[in-house]
């Protein structure tokens, strides 16, 4: 064989991969598919592995609801408007209760003021309710709470006695605050507060539990009643006469009205 031909021969040979150089950078990348193979793999795997571990946990076959406990007593929410409210919202499993949208939908209910939520293992939904308190009915439509705050239940859940406040739409606040003021100055004629009214040119009157009616006006409110207070022990009327009404609009005094046991007016 001549020399050409050996060189021929050769250079055949490296280009069908007898080179050592080029078999062993083959065999490199055919390691590195196989290492991102198995990682894609594994991947995959671990996701189904998740996927199928989440769908145990939450299946109400596996971790179901067992009870439902509330802590607090009520007087005023409903049985069935808590049945209304919660129902929705219990059909998954102990693990897939959403907690938060179950709070709100019993804040919703016009007589909840706030609501608390937790699971409690292995299978029970504890509840804390926090009832609103009714201090006074709001123009014959609604319920005032200590704030002043309106909230409108089922009229049928209403307790009675409540004093009856009345004003404008948007000053609900400023009159359970007046009336607060005036039950603490009011405590010693002739009892407590049955009606109060505001009226548009935020003029205010008061009934009292005895049907004593006293006119305060729009202006200097307080000062006309601290006034009324001090000299009302000490006003002359006949024995067994009651209040009546007392008209507090005059700059330095005011006019009152005394009945007898008999109603006869003085």
């Amino acid at each position: 064989m001549t020399a050409a031909m050996r060189k021929a021969t050769a250079a055949s040979g490296r280009r069908k991969g007898r080179d050592p150089e080029l078999r062993a950078a083959r065999a490199e990348r055919l390691r590195r598919a196989g290492r991102g193979g198995g990682v894609v793999l594994l991947l995959a795997a671990l996701v189904g592995a998740g996927g199928y571990g989440i769908h145990y946990l939450t299946s109400p076959e596996v971790f179901p609801l067992q009870a439902v406990r509330f802590d607090s007593e009520l007087r005023h929410v409903r049985e069935r408007d808590l049945r209304q409210a919660l129902d929705p919202h219990l059909d998954g499993g102990f693990w897939s209760l959403d907690v938060e949208r179950i709070r709100r939908a019993l804040e919703s209910l016009e007589w909840v003021e706030f609501a608390s939520v937790r699971r409690v293992w292995p299978g029970l939904l504890r509840v804390t309710i926090g009832e609103q308190e009714a201090v006074a009915s709001w123009n014959d439509a609604a319920l005032l709470n200590a704030r002043g705050q309106i909230f409108s239940p089922p009229r049928e859940t209403w307790p009675g006695g409540l004093p009856q406040l009345d004003g404008p739409a948007n000053r609900a606040e400023a009159v359970a605050r007046r009336m607060e003021d005036l039950n603490r100055a009011l405590d010693n004629v002739d009892g407590g507060i049955k009606a109060l009214s505001m009226d548009a040119r935020e003029s205010w009157s008061v009934t009292l539990d005895s049907g004593a009616t006293i006119n305060l006006g729009r202006e200097d409110v307080s000062a006309r009643l601290r006034r009324f207070i001090v000299a009302y022990p000490h006003l002359q009327r006949s024995e067994g006469d009651r209040l009546a009404s007392a008209d507090l609009r005059y700059p330095n005094g005011f006019a009152v009205r005394w009945k007898n046991d008999s109603g006869d007016m003085q």
